[in-house]
């Protein structure tokens, strides 16, 4: 198994190493959840995640205590903490070579394709490189899912054990969200299931959820009393109905994730084998398994309106187990078995190559011609070879799309860099670090999302100046403290540049760092 495992494990390890070596931690997500760990870690806080001083809710704290060991062991760093979802990536892998054979126990050859499918899918590939919940989410869904598949086979306490972890760490990682990714399995297990379900196994099956939350309430009831009344309301009440109520009021289509699968599912979308065998096929019970946890889940959560392409990445990595057992079980035709993929990396190859000659000018960092023309002729490249190699093994053409992920993570990384490199506001943190440090007090003036806290290692929180009443006061009281402020890079030459003390690039707008006796002073021609 360790030989099979060795090249999707390369295509994660080197993945990773791209997406750090190009990406500074990213605004907003990736800084605020390294914030809130750094926070925990400088005032001791082991039960209670913080934001900006203040007890955050948002999120269970199992992530922020990885990142406590990873620094234990290796001292307050951002890099190696960027590698801990990578290795629940690798687990994944594991877990779906295990899952996979436990649906098909004689199909060696598909379980081998499946981990070349899904360390080959980008999005999935992607997030192992991203300080974020979902892939280590994901591992806790396919452990659940291993454990459901395996208690209605064998019924044996590892089985059920194995749900309890499931679903108490995949709260402890992101909330009762995992009940979306494993009920609809529960529900309707007596369908897809080749046999008759025993009734008795539905109660095994509540424990089991039961000791899940057994082990959530082992941390969520010292923390809720660490935390105070209203951290304990929002850590029982606000993670499920207040977080659902919530996620209807943002605005995306009922059908958004159907109009990204092709990018979801890439390259395996643009793989014309896939389709023609899934013609072929006869849908067993394994199938179905998978058809429902994919199908149920994608339609939750297309129906909330609150979408991000993360939320789906279980099934995404479902899909992997489903690819590769439509393409292992049928009778490939070998002839052009790579060229539908060959020719959307020739298509890709010539939209990198135009792309800089016939971009906006509102683009506000300089596009280098040479990085596109580069990382464009490396898919061509690549787009020819696939367009042209013959393979005489399925598995070998499998691994050689799975392994162009890498070409294509390193194409987009390079040819972008400039773009990447100034979203890194490490420099504006520090220089609120040494204010703070000097007992200068520093406000913002609009929400703050902890973006600050870990990269200038602050020890304060921010000031937030909610409405020109609060900015007002704190002008008046503090005329030598300093402001936080935003604005539009299109409004930037309306600035006189003299009254900012710093200033970085910050999602498509300057971050400023201003005098407050001088704020009101920055929109006024100079």
């Amino acid at each position: 198994m360790i030989k099979h495992l060795s090249i999707p494990f390369f295509i994660l390890i080197l993945v990773a190493a791209i997406g750090i070596y190009f990406r500074p931690i990213w605004i907003i997500d990736e800084t605020r959840y390294l914030s809130v760990a750094w926070e925990m870690w400088d005032k001791s806080s082991f039960l209670v995640p913080l934001l900006n001083g203040e007890p955050y809710h948002h999120k269970p704290p199992f992530i922020f205590w990885l990142v406590h060991l990873n620094w234990s062991l290796f001292g307050v760093n951002e890099t190696t903490v960027r590698f801990i979802p990578m290795l629940f990536g690798f687990g994944t892998l594991v877990l779906a070579y295990r899952l996979y054979l436990a649906l098909w126990k004689e199909d060696l050859q598909g379980a081998q394709n499946t981990l070349l499918i899904l360390a080959g899918t980008l999005i999935f590939t992607f997030y192992n490189s991203l300080f974020m919940f979902d892939i280590i989410l994901t591992f806790w869904v396919f452990l659940g899912v291993l454990g459901i598949v395996q208690a209605i086979q064998k019924q044996t306490p590892l089985s059920f054990g194995l749900i309890s972890l499931s679903f108490g760490f995949g709260i402890l990682t992101k909330g009762p969200v995992i009940l979306v990714h494993l009920l609809p399995l529960l529900i309707l297990a007596s369908y897809w299931n080749a046999q008759k379900i025993d009734k008795r196994v539905y109660l095994k099956f509540s424990l089991a959820f039961l000791g899940g939350v057994v082990i959530a309430l082992c941390w969520a009831i010292p923390a809720g009393i660490a935390g105070g009344e209203a951290y304990q309301h929002a850590i029982f009440w606000g993670q499920t109905a207040d977080r659902m109520v919530n996620s209807f009021a943002h605005q995306r289509a009922i059908w958004w994730y159907l109009a990204l699968l092709p990018l979801l599912l890439f390259p395996w979308s643009f793989h014309k084998a896939f389709y023609t065998s899934f013609k072929q096929i006869t849908m067993d019970h394994g199938l179905k398994m998978l058809l429902i946890w994919m199908f149920f889940a994608l339609l939750i959560f297309s129906f909330i309106s609150g979408k991000q392409v993360h939320y789906i990445l279980p099934e995404i990595a479902a899909f992997s187990l489903f690819a590769s057992r439509v393409l292992t079980t049928t009778d490939p035709d070998m002839k052009g078995y790579t060229k539908s993929l060959g020719y959307t990396y020739l298509f890709f190859a010539i939209v990198f190559a135009i792309a800089p000659f016939v971009a906006p000018k509102s683009i506000t960092f300089p596009v280098d011609h040479t990085a596109f023309l580069q990382s464009a002729f490396l898919l061509f490249v690549l787009g020819f070879y696939l367009l042209k190699k013959h393979f005489n093994l399925q598995h070998n053409a499998i691994k050689a799309m799975a392994l162009s992920i890498i070409v294509a993570v390193f194409a987009v990384h390079f040819s972008i860099h400039n773009f990447l490199a100034a979203q890194d506001i490490s420099d504006f943190s520090r220089k609120i670090s040494s204010l703070q440090q000097k007992g200068i007090p520093v406000a913002q003036d609009k929400k703050y999302h902890d973006q600050f806290h870990f990269l200038g290692r602050l020890h304060d929180p921010i000031i937030v100046l909610s409405g020109k009443q609060k900015i007002s006061k704190f002008i008046k009281k503090h005329p030598d403290g300093m402001i936080i402020t935003y604005r539009k890079k299109k409004h930037m030459h309306k600035i006189d540049q003299e009254l900012i003390t710093e200033k970085t690039s910050f999602k498509g707008k300057y971050a400023i760092l201003i005098k407050a006796a001088l704020y009101d002073n920055l929109d006024r021609a100079p």
